[in-house]
């Protein structure tokens, strides 16, 4: 049990690491491209933008890193042959960081 407590635990941080570098990816590529040997890294992954409301633009690059780094995890529990409940986990841990990380950067509604 307090394996699967830490598990989830790592696997929430890991989530809100790429969704916070993502999610500020246009200044970590500017970053990449003006350091000469990092240019071709930069150009990797392309800028995923997106207009929300008038004020608001999301970069959804950090939605991106996270889910790919959701599948690697779930491909691997699935090769290690885990439980169902372990994969049912992993995903609700990323659909949690994932519903944190947009209502952070997009702003909750009012209570109203």
């Amino acid at each position: 049990m307090l394996k699967r407590i830490v598990l989830a635990a790592v696997q929430f941080i890991a989530f809100a690491i790429l969704l916070g570098i993502g999610g500020y990816w246009d200044i970590v590529r500017l970053v990449l491209q003006l350091r000469p040997g990092l240019k071709w890294f930069a150009d990797l992954f392309p800028l995923l933008r997106f207009q929300v409301t008038a004020n608001h633009v999301l970069v959804a690059n950090g939605i991106l890193f996270a889910g790919i780094l959701c599948v690697l995890i779930l491909l691997i529990e699935a090769l290690r042959k885990a439980s169902r409940s372990t994969m049912l986990i992993t995903v609700s841990t990323y659909v949690v960081a994932v519903i944190l990380s947009l209502a952070l950067k997009i702003g909750l509604p009012p209570a109203s």
